[in-house]
């Protein structure tokens, strides 16, 4: 298995639930849930990437294991 299933049911779950439409796309190894043609979150055997707004960036950048994508 290239990615957790489990946690991108669980993503899929949430964006449903939310009313947001994505797309789920295989890409880079894993699957990404596009959501205005912009990857928003993205899965990977190692990693999990997400979009965040500029208001939450700095904060986001403290936490432990949160980096910026390289």
């Amino acid at each position: 298995m290239a990615y957790d299933e489990y946690l991108a049911d669980r993503i899929s779950q949430v964006l449903r639930e939310k009313q947001i439409l994505f797309i789920e796309k295989k890409m880079m190894g894993g699957v990404c849930f596009m959501v205005d043609g912009k990857m928003c979150v993205c899965i990977t055997h190692e990693n999990l990437m997400a979009r965040i707004g500029p208001g939450a960036y700095e904060e986001a950048l403290k936490k432990e294991g949160c980096h910026e994508m390289d």
